[in-house]
């Protein structure tokens, strides 16, 4: 039974970590949209240029937009798991 019931908490502590990783993850992309080089392409390394580029501007909005989705992301699943009422629980 101890054993059943450790692998079950076991599995509750690494959705947590899962959870805030996924959170992290988005505040890094958001991170490396608003460097100043600009977004980069994988392939070549160079500035994005290509038609159908959205722009600088558009893509600073949007570094901005995916770090605060990432805080509120974590503090709000912090907020969750404090209460209890996180999934999984």
């Amino acid at each position: 039974m101890i054993l059943i019931a450790s692998a079950g908490l076991k599995e509750v502590f690494m959705k947590r970590w899962i959870i805030y990783l996924a959170w992290a993850w988005e505040i890094l992309i958001g991170v490396l949209l608003i460097t100043p080089g600009g977004v980069l392409c994988i392939a070549c390394g160079f500035t994005v240029q290509a038609p159908g580029y959205i722009g600088r501007p558009a893509t600073l909005v949007l570094g901005v937009l995916a770090i605060v989705l990432g805080a509120f992301g974590i503090a709000n699943t912090a907020g969750m798991i404090k209460s209890g009422s996180a999934a999984g629980r």
